[in-house]
């Protein structure tokens, strides 16, 4: 089997399992999620059956953090434009820096979502635009910490080394970090849930495609999740005590929010170009990316058993 073949055979079998769960969003014997397919040595991916009471399209990569090879990696700035990034969809991040997989990462500006399937949203792919809130890049600042631009930015993902990852309050990873994304609201800090009323309550109340990243309380395990939305009968999103619940059922101690709505994407490598994991909406148009400033990134290596093309 090729690399693409067992790629999109995997995911096509992960999404065949979704798809069979979303039918009915109350199995009788209970949510049964589809098996963790892996993808890349460390790497795997999991369909999650919906968790409430609504249909809703989870995605997961679970990502050993001790496997020799794995790593998380934040988007180089690039100030080119006289900004701090230029626009990428997440697919072509993920191509440009020749990573394994990725998510969308943190809020941006500016920002103009566009009319129904039009073409005047902002920023356009490749145009200058700047993250809310600090984010570092093979050790050097991309942009700085900034408390006063979201309110919801209120924790930060650093990365000192392929082993060292943590989730800090506020936007300061302390020295020697290697990698950092400043994002929020933090959903879960040493096992307890974290309100998240006192930076917009209907917000995180109402049900929106969902971005997230997760760390086990041993730090060795993270998980990238994402849920579709916006898309009624398919997967209508969910809250943020919604996300926070699939991330606790998944293990996690640690978690923080990324951007999401119409930015919320997961893609993995193949030899044919990027997979698209979920169905993202943009312009309400559901598979259509969206530019975004910043993604995470993971760097891993091919499965022993996997034969390139």
């Amino acid at each position: 089997m090729s690399w693409t073949t067992g790629i999109l055979a995997r995911t096509c079998l992960a999404a065949a399992a979704f798809t069979v769960a979303a039918c009915s969003t109350v199995p009788t014997s209970g949510p049964v999620p589809a098996p963790w397919v892996p993808l890349f040595d460390g790497v795997s991916h999991q369909t999650l059956p919906p968790s409430g009471p609504v249909p809703m399209a989870i995605q997961v990569l679970r990502i050993d953090l001790t496997v020799p090879g794995v790593s998380l990696v934040v988007t180089p700035g690039d100030a080119s434009d006289g900004h701090e990034y230029r626009a990428l969809k997440t697919s072509e991040a993920l191509q440009a820096q020749d990573w394994q997989a990725a998510v969308n990462g943190g809020y941006f500006l500016p920002f103009a979502g566009g009319s129904p399937g039009g073409d005047d949203y902002i920023p356009q792919p490749g145009q200058g635009t700047d993250v809310s809130g600090a984010a570092i890049h093979d050790g050097r600042v991309v942009s700085p910490v900034e408390t006063d631009l979201d309110r919801r930015v209120n924790a930060i993902l650093c990365i000192w080394r392929e082993t060292r990852v943590v989730i800090n309050d506020g936007q300061d990873c302390g020295p020697g970090v290697r990698e950092a994304m400043a994002a929020g609201p933090r959903l879960l800090k040493d096992g307890q849930r974290l309100s998240y009323a006192a930076f917009d309550a209907a917000y995180g109340s109402t049900r929106h495609p969902r971005t997230a990243v997760g760390l086990d309380a041993r730090r060795r395990l993270a998980w990238l999740v994402t849920v579709d939305g916006r898309q009624p009968g398919v997967s209508e999103g969910a809250s943020l005590d919604e996300l926070t619940d699939i991330l606790v059922a998944l293990g996690a101690s640690d978690a923080i929010n990324l951007d999401g709505g119409g930015s919320t994407t997961m893609v993995v490598e193949s030899a044919n170009g990027p997979v698209v994991l979920n169905r993202p909406i943009h312009t309400a148009v559901p598979g259509r990316e969206r530019p975004s400033a910043n993604h995470l990134g993971v760097r891993a290596r091919p499965r022993p058993d996997t034969v390139q093309p």
